[in-house]
């Protein structure tokens, strides 16, 4: 067995001071939609070995200190070259010392859709009939191009100090355009959503909310300049909220044990994580990686961390930073692994009464993409309405001008909650004092 193998290796070596290896099986399928035919299928299979390794060496001193290497194996390839090959890169560094991952219980977090796992193939054809069938069932526009893609991932953590862990996760991810047109006028809207099960991908509501967006952006018209209360819903708050694979959220950025201790991070233990007065509701957040069937949810992390649902926040204080094995040790505070979902706890006000006149209200963003260690953020507006005089005029374009963090120090959050993949909270925020620089 080739995982057998690479451990054997790694333990004869004498120079490495830790490592840990995961075994990542995949299985999945893919199919793609045109209009209502459908274009291409096929199934995705995978399996790799990815190699973490810890190498001793001197720091510029002579003091001890660790480098770190990294390579991926194939089945079939050469174990020795590749280890040497990821050594020597870990000798070139010469980090404080620090070690890898203890053996500790894992929770049992649910991560699997059995549907998925059964047969992915079936699942991806049953939800691509579905979406084919509401967009049919919609007046005034014409699905142009579905996608659906999933797949199901069994990983095997080993590492030198005796870690020895199983889970399995699947994930259906799925994008689709929807396309409107009156005389020379046409719009296009495009969606996109991850889940861990199918039962969690609404499609038709989904499909209903945005062929309505499609079709009134066939009367949106230059945005408005505007400060005052911004309200922002369902998959728009959930773009500001959830973190990406390209870009760390704030939240996470500026509560993490590395930024810390590279002294990015202003924020401290028990102080306001704002800069100024706190108007709005309360925040509270947690790093929640054991959020069921969460997007980024796991039974370990990869360095073979436990889920934890940790309080970062409480009531606007600091109440702790999340930490990897590396960042814990220089720190001396106990690891809690990778960041996980976000987690807001409800709000005070029903979601009706967060929509009083006027407002205006943020659809869908290009990219909500704020910069990480301030929270600044001038961020290009896809579609949203101008809400007043009992009138919603929607419009398209203009930025969203603010700070992140201020943001959060002035808002409501609705009382009722949903959950995102990424995020896990109320489903309606109303900011309210930001700016929107519309037509000149």
């Amino acid at each position: 067995m080739m995982l057998e193998k690479i451990k054997q290796t790694l333990a004869q070596r004498t120079d490495l001071a830790g490592w840990t290896v995961r075994h990542i099986v995949t299985r999945g399928a893919q199919m793609y939609g045109v209009l209502r035919q459908t274009e291409a299928r096929r199934s995705v299979d995978g399996e790799i070995y990815r190699v973490s390794v810890l190498r001793n060496t001197k720091n510029a001193e002579g003091g001890p200190a660790v480098g770190s290497g990294e390579l991926t194996l194939l089945p079939g390839d050469d174990i020795a070259a590749g280890v040497e090959k990821a050594a020597m890169m870990a000798g070139l560094m010469a980090n404080q010392v620090h070690g890898v991952a203890a053996p500790a219980s894992v929770p049992d977090v649910p991560i699997l859709d059995p549907d998925l796992e059964r047969n992915p193939a079936g699942a991806v054809g049953r939800l691509l009939e579905r979406i084919q069938a509401a967009a049919a069932l919609e007046n005034g526009v014409q699905l142009t191009a579905a996608e659906c893609l999933c797949e199901v991932e069994t990983v095997h953590l080993v590492n030198s100090r005796g870690i020895d862990a199983t889970q399995t996760g699947s994930r259906i991810d799925v994008e689709l355009t929807l396309r409107s047109h009156r005389g020379d006028r046409e719009a296009e809207t495009f969606t996109e959503t991850s889940r861990r099960r199918l039962s969690d991908i609404d499609v038709e509501s989904a499909i209903a909310v945005r062929a309505r967006h499609t079709v009134d952006l066939l009367e949106a018209g230059a945005p408005p300049t505007w400060t005052g209360p911004v309200v922002v819903r369902w998959k728009g708050l959930e773009s500001i909220m959830a973190d990406t694979p390209i870009a760390a959220g704030v939240i996470q950025t500026l509560g993490s044990a590395g930024m810390k201790y590279a002294k990015i991070s202003p924020w401290e233990i028990g102080k306001s994580v704002f800069r100024g007065e706190a108007k709005g509701d309360p925040l509270t957040v947690w790093a929640n990686r054991a959020a069921p069937y969460g997007l980024y949810a796991n039974r370990f992390d990869d360095e073979g961390l436990p889920a934890k649902r940790l309080e970062l926040i409480h009531e606007n204080k600091l109440a702790a930073f999340w930490a990897s094995q590396r960042y814990a040790e220089y720190l001396s505070i106990a690891p809690t692994g990778a960041f996980g979902s976000l987690e807001i706890p409800p709000g005070r006000r029903p979601a009706a009464a967060l929509l009083a006149e006027p407002h205006v209200e943020v659809i869908q963003f290009s990219w909500f993409n704020p910069e990480p260690f301030t929270g600044d953020f001038a961020c290009e507006i896809r579609f949203g309405y101008l809400v007043e005089n009992g009138q919603r005029k929607p419009f398209k374009g203009g930025q969203l001008i603010g700070n992140l963090l201020d943001a959060f120090a002035n808002v409501q959050w609705s009382s009722e909650t949903g959950s995102f993949g990424n995020y896990v909270g109320p489903h309606t925020a109303r900011f309210n004092e930001l700016k929107v620089a519309g037509a000149v």
